[in-house]
């Protein structure tokens, strides 16, 4: 599976519980409202991996969710950029400018292998 892995940072201003907040309930409905179903159909794997706070929570947190996009092959995993990087795809990027530092993101494309 290609899987397109993402770090991202809240926007200055919000704390992180409104940030999960956001991100879930809103920004995800958006996507799949969004998303065309030629492209949608090529996203086997979705997943928002939201940080915990711990102890103190006076430490900054590297990233504030860490999303995993799944794709059975670079062909789809390229649908999909294509899609999100066109006009279209405008709705979603203008969204993330609500709740996230789009700056900080980080993302890194891999191929996901599991031992037997």
């Amino acid at each position: 599976m290609i899987k397109v892995i993402a770090g991202f940072k809240r926007k200055a201003g919000l704390s992180l519980d409104e940030f999960s907040t956001y991100y879930f309930e809103r920004h995800a409905p958006l996507f799949r409202r969004s998303v065309p179903a030629e492209v949608a159909e090529g996203i086997i794997h979705y997943v928002q991996n939201h940080a915990v706070q711990l102890g103190s929570g006076t430490a900054e947190l590297p990233y504030d969710c860490v999303t995993e996009m799944g794709f059975p092959d670079v062909a789809a995993m390229r649908r999909w950029a294509s899609w999100y990087e066109s006009p279209d795809g405008k709705v979603l990027r203008d969204d993330e400018e609500n709740f996230m530092d789009v700056g900080s993101r980080v993302v890194l494309v891999t191929n996901e292998r599991r031992p037997d």
